[in-house]
């Protein structure tokens, strides 16, 4: 199945969850917010939220500065 990290694809298989695509790209789970599809998922719920072909995923990093 095809999704999109902040709208750039990546190639999964059927029934991957959120962690799996954060993984896949290296991404590291700590200091960032995820959302699907226009909704927020907490860190909690990455591990069982199980991803669709053509889903949108959006992270965000948390950053430091002024």
């Amino acid at each position: 199945m095809n999704v999109k990290i902040n709208n750039v694809s990546l190639e999964l298989p059927d029934g991957a969850t959120l962690q799996e695509a954060l993984e896949a790209k290296r991404i590291s789970p700590d200091g960032i917010a995820t959302a699907l599809n226009g909704k927020v998922v907490p860190a909690i719920s990455r591990a069982k939220k199980i991803l669709c072909d053509g889903d949108n995923i959006v992270i965000i990093k948390a950053f430091y500065g002024g």
